[in-house]
């Protein structure tokens, strides 16, 4: 535990911060006897409403029936979903290991609020916000290393035990300084920026207060009390709308790129166009390699055979298309083949290992579509020197 004084300009604050592990049964046992021992004017927790009400319910945060499979196709928010189901996966299949509900140390800390009669606060980012904030921010090289990891028969977890558990905790900082170096972009919106937003929120909440207890993950303890210091001595303003702003439009940048590679296309078909032998080899290519990227991105992704030809033929076609994408297409194809059940969905969303989530008929409807879209792309970027005629 970590215990640190603040003026907040109004009066002087003791902030006592308890740096945990989210499936560990010693963090449960540390929370509960930090509130005693502390006994707080207020409890303040790593969870945003939507995880809060999930923690609570005992579910895993969304209902199944209000999962519209057809919408998360048409929206093109694939990646979100993916990376939202992967996390959740992930913190589950460490927890059936030690036999702890991820969030177990949150739950905990929310009952010993209501036992005491002591304020609760929720003060990190909206989970939906951030993972929207990391998608735009990581390059497509992060994206693909991301994305190989996923495929990769990794017995990590099967190794953790309680002694590592511990390590990870007591060695939290260097952890989030490996995870700096290995994806700046990544970092930058899971740890520094809920850095900010937490430390923010506590700032302006021991307004008025003696004595709080923050109960959060152990890689974001030093950030905090670091922006906590900086926010006393005025050095730093924090602001909250702007770290919850995500980027929109992103459908008109889609628009005006594809309307300019149109324009490219077109460039590159009028200066070949008194060569017909050219223009049909530089078709045929075109073809092959957009429609064969794409459906290689179908076989990787275990899709069914339709869904293979489909993206072959529709990824030269839609590539062209701003509104709609290879991936929409085939993975309405790929839903079609595998007949996705209410069953199906209940499953994805209690997978406890990855393995098992890779296998689900979902999440195989889901990355046919991701994948189909990305294969797609590489094909298209590969082309644009060659229209350019460089």
């Amino acid at each position: 535990m970590h215990h640190i004084t603040i003026n907040n300009g109004h009066n002087n604050c003791d902030i006592y911060i308890l740096g945990t592990a989210h499936v560990s049964e010693d963090s449960i046992k540390e929370v509960e006897e930090t509130i005693k021992e502390i006994d707080p004017d207020l409890i303040a927790v790593e969870l945003d409403s939507d995880r809060f009400f999930a923690l609570i319910n005992g579910e895993n945060g969304k209902d199944p029936k209000d999962i519209n499979i057809w919408e998360i196709l048409k929206s093109g928010d694939i990646g979100l979903f993916l990376l939202h189901t992967i996390l959740a996966s992930f913190q589950r299949e460490i927890g059936e290991k030690f036999n702890i509900k991820p969030g177990s140390e949150m739950k905990k800390a929310i009952e010993l609020a209501k036992l005491y009669k002591k304020p609760l606060y929720l003060i990190d980012r909206p989970i939906d916000i951030t993972l929207k904030r990391a998608l735009s921010s990581m390059s497509l090289k992060e994206k693909l290393k991301l994305l190989c990891q996923l495929f990769e028969d990794d017995d990590s977890i099967s190794k953790l035990d309680k002694r590592s558990i511990k390590e990870i905790v007591d060695n939290a900082e260097e952890l989030v300084e490996i995870l700096k170096d290995l994806s700046p972009s990544l970092y930058k919106v899971f740890v520094d920026e809920r850095d900010r937003y937490m430390a923010k929120n506590i700032f302006d909440t021991s307004i008025g207060r003696e004595k709080i207890v923050v109960v959060v993950g152990a890689g974001h303890v030093k950030g905090i009390i670091d922006y906590l210091k900086k926010l006393e001595r005025g050095e730093i303003e924090i602001d909250l709308n702007e770290l919850m702003e995500v980027k929109r439009g992103r459908n008109y940048l889609k628009i005006v790129f594809s309307m300019v590679l149109i324009g490219i296309i077109l460039y590159g078909i009028y200066s070949i166009s008194s060569n017909p032998e050219v223009l049909k080899k530089f078709t045929i290519d075109w073809i092959l390699i957009n429609g064969t990227l794409s459906a290689l991105g179908v076989v990787l992704a275990r899709g069914k055979l339709p869904s293979v030809i489909s993206a072959f033929l529709v990824a030269p076609i839609t590539s062209l298309i701003p509104v709609i994408g290879a991936g929409y297409i085939v993975g309405l194809v790929e839903l079609k083949c595998r007949g996705i059940t209410q069953e199906d969905i209940q499953q994805l969303l209690r997978c406890d290992k990855l393995k098992e989530l890779m296998n689900n008929n979902l999440m195989r409807v889901l990355m046919v579509a991701a994948l189909s879209s990305l294969g797609s792309a590489i094909g298209t970027f590969y082309f644009i020197p060659k229209f350019l005629g460089l």
